[in-house]
């Protein structure tokens, strides 16, 4: 049922968005899709809401009906009622800018998650899902230079991106941590980046997914006016966390350096999504625009770089088959060839990477760290190394991986 109609039926449910589902692990990652659904967990288990503290809530030995990820769902008043009752809530101080609440769902019966919730386009303002900037995309700041390295940051289970001209980062491209890194781990990951960032770069997130932008979470409101000088993003947003994190974002770089990119549409339900350039095909930095889909992984926003001799593509979590149909075609001259692999070596679609006849392709490099969802898949791993000169992994190096373009 849409959201408009479900609401207007159920108005005390409490509608929450899936971020992550773990069957293997026990594992629920949930957040609510606006203040309002918010508003009214707080009231049910009574405390004060807090918006300057993490929301996400984990379920932990989840043992109930299978859900699925990237999709809201229903959660029945008397079933959060018992939470409280069962004293089963933990505190927010779980030492982690994402996670507020956990709990032990095994402890918990019946189910918890009841109805699936769709969305509507036509009624999309009722939940307010979009979120703007008043930067004009037709003027996004891409600079230009020519000697360029690229550096994918060790950051564990996580995505990183730095793109630097003569050692002065000019574009980050994502900003995660892990799921389960605490305050202290996720300083850490963050380091002297405002030092390092005194040029203040241009900040672009791939899609927002929690893995790409938790760190971010980390960075005061100081430390992203002073880090970043412009923003862009999807426009569509899909939970309270990252609203306030976008929020937070505009404030600082300004609505005139805000770029929210609306996804393109597709011309048929259930085809191929495809990529397209929006910014000029000949340019050092090209950034590409994925069609809508329900799955953010396909979804995002992708960037190219390239030189004379070299070329990288940085995909987010994007398909091997959209890079292979949609970008490759355009980097077809005499050159090396790096790839960022997809979603940290894990489900990114078949492996379909055609290389185009005047390519070479040198370096696959996976962000990774230790992690229980398999990444990096070896039916993935040894499909590259058959392609790739070489498959090198921050985790088994143990540190950034620089490429020289």
């Amino acid at each position: 049922m849409y959201y408009y109609y479900y609401k207007r039926k159920n108005p005390d449910d409490i509608l929450v968005y899936i971020e992550e589902y773990d069957k293997q692990t026990g594992y629920v990652l949930f957040d609510f899709i606006d203040s309002n659904e918010f508003y009214l967990f707080a009231d049910l288990i009574n405390i004060n809401p807090d918006f300057s503290k993490p929301t996400m809530m984990l379920l932990e030995k989840y043992n109930k009906r299978t859900i699925r990820e990237n999709t809201i769902y229903s959660i029945k008043p008397e079933v959060i009622q018992s939470w409280r009752e069962q004293l089963s809530i933990a505190p927010e101080s779980l030492d982690s800018f994402l996670i507020g609440y956990s709990i032990n769902a095994s402890e918990i019966e019946g189910e918890i998650f009841s109805t699936a919730v769709s969305l509507n386009d036509f009624f999309d303002f009722e939940l307010n899902y979009y979120m703007h900037g008043w930067g004009d995309i037709s003027k996004i700041p891409l600079p230009a230079f020519d000697r360029v390295t690229v550096t994918i940051r060790n950051v564990g289970q996580g995505s990183w991106n730095e793109i630097s001209c003569n050692d002065e980062v000019k574009i980050v491209y994502d900003a995660g941590a892990p799921m389960h890194a605490s305050m202290s781990e996720v300083r850490g990951i963050i380091g002297n980046r405002n030092v390092l960032y005194s040029n203040k770069p241009i900040l672009i997130l791939s899609h927002w997914d929690k893995d790409h932008y938790h760190s971010l979470l980390g960075m005061s409101d100081t430390e992203l006016q002073d880090n970043f000088s412009a923003f862009i993003c999807r426009d569509r947003i899909p939970n309270i966390t990252s609203r306030i994190l976008f929020g937070r974002l505009r404030n600082a770089v300004g609505a005139s350096n805000t770029y929210t990119i609306n996804a393109d549409m597709r011309s048929a339900r259930g085809g191929p999504t495809f990529l397209r350039n929006i910014t000029p095909i000949n340019g050092q930095f090209v950034l590409y625009n994925s069609q809508y889909h329900k799955d953010r992984n396909i979804s995002g926003l992708l960037l190219t770089v390239k030189s004379a001799n070299n070329s990288i593509v940085l995909p987010g979590d994007a398909h091997y088959e959209q890079i292979s149909r949609d970008i490759l075609p355009h980097l077809n001259y005499e050159h090396k060839h790096y790839l960022v692999v997809p979603h940290h070596g894990g489900k990114a679609g078949a492996y379909i990477y055609s290389r185009p006849s005047s390519m070479v392709f040198k370096d696959a490099i996976i962000s990774v760290g230790t992690n229980s969802y398999g990444h990096p898949n070896n039916l993935y791993v040894n499909a590259l190394r058959t392609d790739f000169s070489r498959v090198r992994q921050t985790r088994l190096e143990r540190s950034d991986i620089i490429v020289t373009l």
